[in-house]
């Protein structure tokens, strides 16, 4: 299983922003409190740290690689995109793995087709089985979804208008990633970005699941 470094794909020295950097400081001080650690100390000889690294960590004044972020998650039981990026749940116990699968894979994956996943990401436990990611490929819906950013699918999930929302047309077997909109009793697939025009959804197009999270990479 690929660890978080090849989910978000993050440079070390993106993690050495201020404002990055602090709000992962804040939040892991928080996470080690309500484990139960009442010092940076006390965590740190229990799971044979060197103490005065973890209090820099902590502090904010040395900054931490994916994988260092990822180690402390485990130490404390905590989703480790939680303490990267506060999304999604705390806990770890509320999250579980989704294969990151390959657009023209979709179909297949939602025929039950055995395939060979090359990456995962966590998501909420309690998403339907057949929920998998995928890595936007195109600026179709940028500012908001930039190249690269992680999207997770439900298939199980009905959309409803303004959801982002997962189609296929019938005829090319290719899924694309839209907007749900409804205008003047008609149903569209909506960019955001404004140079691509919206589709009006016919029989040809069906609705493989709806959008319920997403993982920006910086």
């Amino acid at each position: 299983m690929l660890l978080l470094k090849q989910v978000f794909r993050i440079l070390d020295m993106k993690l050495m922003e201020p404002d990055l950097k602090s709000h992962v400081c804040i939040r892991l001080k928080r996470a080690r409190i309500e484990a139960g650690f009442a010092s940076a100390k006390e965590f740190s000889l229990r799971n044979d740290l060197k103490i005065s690294t973890y209090a820099l960590h902590e502090a904010g004044t040395r900054g931490m690689s994916l994988e260092v972020i990822e180690c402390y998650a485990q130490l404390l039981h905590i989703n480790s995109s939680w303490l990267l990026t506060g999304v999604g749940p705390k806990e770890a116990s509320r999250t579980r793995v989704v294969p990151i699968i390959d657009w023209q894979e979709v179909p297949l994956f939602l025929q039950g087709k055995t395939l060979e996943h090359k990456a995962w990401t966590h998501a909420d436990t309690d998403l339907h089985q057949q929920s998998f990611g995928l890595t936007v490929q195109d600026d179709a819906m940028e500012p908001r979804y930039p190249q690269g950013t992680i999207i997770i699918t439900d298939s199980q999930q009905k959309p409803r208008p303004k959801d982002f929302t997962l189609f296929m047309c019938n005829d090319k077997k290719m899924p694309f990633f839209k907007q749900l909109v409804q205008s003047e009793g008609k149903f569209y697939a909506k960019s955001l970005n404004s140079t691509y025009p919206p589709l009006l959804l016919t029989k040809n197009i069906i609705i493989l699941g709806k959008v319920i999270q997403a993982k920006l990479v910086f």
